[in-house]
């Protein structure tokens, strides 16, 4: 596990730099003051940018990622399908089941705040379930994962930033506040990891394998 940290740094670190800078900014604001800060940063091309940047945290996502892990090896595909489908039980769990009744932005400030947000034009929003972020959980799940798998350190870097892109398009399009988005990426990353690692050290030769080729790759 320490080989795996230390190999995925130019993700984790990252991460966790902005963990510790989220959290800094929620313990001294409140989600709402938080959100009206951010959502007063806009501009026409975000608006364009985030709108269509989200869509990498939908649930289609998930498909084509595993249908592309198939074609890599078996093993790829069953542990990041196993993880999605953990880290989905967990973010369901919190949004249907425990705290159903958490207003997403633009609800929250119709009720509470009375106040005008910037919403983009064309985005579909929704009122309830806001806790945690699900298509920042699929970011981060995906993104991740492929950061596992790759070797390069900047294309690490590079799905790390990929990841906090989906994540944080769905504070700029008022679908989730600051919360949500931290809670979501801290869920996927945690299980993915541990995933991961169960799936590496299954004993299969054939997991090794892949759609395009029978033969056995050395799995490292």
């Amino acid at each position: 596990m320490k080989k795996l940290l230390t190999e995925n740094k130019y993700f984790l670190l990252p991460h966790l730099l902005v963990l510790l800078i989220f959290s800094s900014l929620l313990l001294t604001y409140n989600k709402a003051e938080l959100h009206l800060i951010s959502n007063r940063l806009n501009s026409p091309f975000f608006d364009q940018f985030f709108r269509y940047a989200t869509w990498l945290g939908d649930g289609i996502m998930v498909a084509i990622v595993i249908i592309v892990l198939l074609f890599v090896r078996f093993r790829y595909a069953i542990g990041f399908l196993i993880g999605t489908l953990i880290t989905s039980s967990i973010v369901h769990l919190f949004k249907k089941v425990l705290l159903t009744d958490m207003y997403r932005p633009s609800k929250y400030f119709e009720l509470y705040e009375e106040t005008k947000l910037h919403l983009i034009e064309g985005v579909n929003l929704h009122s309830l379930q806001s806790f945690p972020s699900g298509h920042s959980a699929t970011a981060f799940s995906i993104f991740f994962f492929f950061a596992l798998i790759v070797k390069k350190p900047v294309i690490k870097l590079l799905m790390f930033l990929l990841a906090l892109t989906v994540a944080y398009s769905r504070v700029y399009i008022s679908q989730h506040f600051l919360i949500d988005i931290t809670v979501g990426s801290i869920i996927a990353v945690t299980i993915i990891f541990f995933t991961f690692i169960w799936v590496k050290n299954w004993k299969k030769e054939w997991l090794d394998r892949s759609l395009v080729s029978k033969s056995t790759k050395k799995h490292d």
